[in-house]
């Protein structure tokens, strides 16, 4: 998986499953998204592209 943060944009290339989509938490298999006004402004099979203020990420161990 590899990431990439630029002017509030969250950009997350080969992530594996979303568990949840919500304003203040995007929840994929491996990596946690916090923050305020989240909204995916693209998604398909390869890459999800997540915009807002970004609190915190919390990735998880392979």
């Amino acid at each position: 998986m590899q990431f990439e943060y630029y002017k509030n944009i969250l950009s997350i290339t080969n992530y594996r499953q979303i568990q949840q989509l919500d304003s203040d938490l995007i929840a994929l298999d491996k990596i946690k998204v916090y923050g305020k006004d989240l909204k995916v402004l693209r998604l398909d099979k390869d890459t999800i592209i997540i915009q807002g203020v970004i609190v915190k990420l919390e990735l998880e161990d392979a």
